[in-house]
């Protein structure tokens, strides 16, 4: 009991200092809880307006799909009856769900069997990974880091078998954003895989029957200014991925986004049938969420939702490499945070367009080929003939 509590307080100190160096980075370059205006992107005018109230701009406030994850807004609304104001309670709540995820991701790896040193440099990983942390000091006021933090205490929870908490859990993701009916698959795949297609089907059923009808009740009850276009909105992601496909897209889908997450991951690519077979609902999870951006634009931000599969994939290629080749943990560890540390400090987030058009860097794309190269070579030594 004692040595999971302590493991619990290692988890939430870094995962606070993450949040710190992130939150410092961004202020350093806006301010300390800046403005709305100083953030170029739109979406977050949007729950701005929803946490008004009465007196909110209709034309923010009621347009598709913002206005039906009404959880967030609801929220910090809340607090400013307490005398926060709007920002600072988007503030809250942003690094508050931050710091769950975070320590969600702690937790899970403790699961999946990984020793401390290769869950420190995975944590850190995540940390210094901008979809996941970075974006959302910048952009404060957005759903996704409630919705982060919720899928994670999900894939918990359905690891656990808790499925009462479970359905909990799920009915208050569905007053968040839509985004997490993402787990939905990965519980029917997983119990498929376990126990067989009858209990899996029934299983899902029974988890997500009640978030499926509060998520079509608010489409039937929230008043939306014009009709969600969804087949438009898959046409036109379709068209700005395809017309960016080699100046930006390829880089941005893969190590733009991911960084050495990816090489880690795909360091023992021959073992991905088995690691599929062992973890089903992490790969449904992948496949899922890059699903998703058929009707996103951004990249980074969406991709944010499958890094503990992406993560899990690098765990093992960091805990691998290292018993393989006979690597130290700890220099391991320190290599593979200094290149992450790297792709986080020249990546972009204050411009115009950085969450759709995130220019293609090539010191990037070689650092990272280098690693997985020079990885390859050891393990190529190490094994026996």
């Amino acid at each position: 009991m004692a040595d999971a509590r302590r493991d619990w307080h290692w988890g939430a100190l870094l995962a606070l200092a993450i949040l710190a160096v992130n939150s410092l980075w961004v202020s350093q370059r806006m301010g300390f809880l800046h403005k709305p205006k100083r953030v170029v992107e739109a979406d977050h005018l949007h729950y701005i307006e929803m946490a008004k109230g009465p007196g909110a701009r209709e034309e923010l406030a009621r347009t598709p799909p913002y206005c039906f994850r009404v959880l967030t807004p609801a929220v910090v609304r809340g607090l400013t009856s307490f005398g926060l104001s709007i920002n600072a309670g988007f503030y809250v709540v942003t690094n508050l769900s931050l710091f769950g995820f975070l320590l969600m991701l702690w937790v899970l790896s403790a699961d999946l069997g990984y020793g401390f040193a290769a869950r420190v440099a995975g944590l850190l990983m995540v940390g210094f990974t901008q979809g996941a942390v970075r974006w959302f000091e910048h952009q404060y006021w957005m759903s996704d880091p409630p919705c982060l933090f919720l899928l994670s205490l999900g894939l918990y929870l359905m690891r656990r078998e808790k499925w009462l908490a479970l359905a909990v859990v799920s009915l208050v993701a569905a007053f968040v954003r839509e985004t997490y009916v993402v787990l939905y698959p990965c519980l029917l795949v997983a119990e498929w895989v376990r126990r067989g297609a009858r209990t899996a089907v029934l299983r899902t059923v029974a988890v997500a029957a009640l978030p499926f009808l509060a998520l079509v009740t608010l489409r039937l009850t929230v008043p939306a200014q014009v009709p969600d276009d969804f087949v438009g909105g898959i046409v036109d992601s379709l068209g700005f991925r395809w017309r960016h496909l080699l100046d930006n897209q390829l880089y941005v889908l893969t190590v733009g986004t991911w960084g050495v997450a990816l090489p880690l991951a795909l360091l023992f690519v021959s073992r991905a049938p088995a690691a599929v077979r062992r973890q089903p609902d992490l790969a449904t999870l992948l496949v899922c969420v890059y699903l998703t951006l058929l009707i996103s634009n951004n990249t980074e931000r969406p991709l944010s939702y499958a890094m503990p599969a992406v993560w899990a994939g690098a765990l093992y290629g960091f805990e691998q490499l290292a018993t393989e080749a006979r690597l130290p943990r700890v220099a391991l560890g320190l290599v593979v945070v200094a290149l992450q540390l790297h792709l986080w400090i020249v990546t972009r987030f204050a411009e115009p367009g950085m969450s759709m058009y995130q220019p293609t860097r090539w010191d990037v794309i070689a650092a990272m080929a280098a690693f997985w190269l020079a990885a390859r070579l050891l393990l190529a030594r190490r094994r026996p003939q």
